[in-house]
């Protein structure tokens, strides 16, 4: 489920429901189940919100392991319950801090949580203009464009390279967040140069994200992400004497964002 296009709140709707008819198997067995739930984690340990709602779910387990398989899908049913409520909270408090009718934003990437968020503003804001980048190397970006588009807004696609040029005509940066870290924000690889484009021109930039996403647990030392498929990057550009780098995420410093918006409340970006 590691995929390279979907934003973390989507790859975890996906398991969820992979997980729902996993346990109609009657074959499973529960030990085994947690086993498998233990290796998600692991697997995707950087994906805040997946290590949030493992963590969840084991912990149940150990409260009322006798129900089985009823308690994981009441729990999978209440905490998805739960977090659709999401979006609406995030909407009103992003609302409170920006004035959205008629501006131009600015997104990266493909994110869930932007997507549920600009389905609810889309009946009272369907002015806004979105510059969508492209968002390399898997140009995911795309999907997240199609989807705004079709909900009424109108959507400017562009190269991550004129992030710069077209941040003079933007009046917000709006990022999600695969992670809150103490000092940094974890986001998609692109994201820091846009922060800074977004410095230079004096745009606000806003980072919209669940709160289930901050992760206090992590010490001060820098993310460092693996490597991905070089393919990606060269293509057909083979020689011997070239190679390729190719990242997914990167930090960017929480002083350089202006609010952290989570569907409890407002931060400001020194708030722990």
């Amino acid at each position: 489920m590691d995929d390279k296009v979907s934003g973390s709140v989507s790859l975890l709707k996906r398991l969820i429901i992979a997980l729902e008819n996993e346990l109609l198997d009657p074959e499973l067995d529960p030990a085994t189940f947690i086993s498998y739930i233990e290796q998600v984690r692991q697997k995707m340990e950087m994906f805040t919100v997946i290590r949030h709602f493992c963590d969840e779910l084991i912990l149940s387990h150990n409260i009322s392991v006798k129900h089985y398989p009823a308690n994981y899908l009441d729990f999978m049913h209440e905490y998805r319950e739960f977090w659709e409520r999401a979006p609406q909270m995030l909407m009103n408090n992003l609302l409170r801090t920006v004035k959205l009718k008629d501006k131009t934003v600015m997104l990266h990437s493909n994110s869930g949580t932007i997507i549920e968020v600009f389905r609810l503003l889309a009946k009272d804001h369907p002015g806004i203009h979105v510059f969508q980048t492209l968002s390399a190397p898997a140009e995911e970006g795309r999907l997240q464009a199609v989807e705004l588009a079709e909900m009424g807004y109108r959507v400017t696609l562009m190269p991550d390279a004129l992030t710069a040029e077209m941040m003079r005509d933007t009046d917000y940066l709006l990022l999600a967040a695969d992670q809150v870290r103490r000092d940094t924000i974890l986001n998609k690889t692109g994201s820091f140069q846009m922060v800074l484009a977004a410095q230079q021109f004096n745009v606000p930039v806003i980072v919209l994200t669940e709160s289930r996403k901050i992760n206090r647990t992590v010490s001060a030392s820098p993310f460092r992400d693996r490597l991905r498929d070089n393919r990606e990057i060269l293509k057909d550009t083979m020689h011997p004497n070239i190679t390729a780098k190719n990242l997914y995420f990167e930090e960017i410093p929480r002083y350089l964002v202006n609010e952290i918006i989570t569907e409890k409340k407002i931060l400001d970006p020194e708030e722990q």
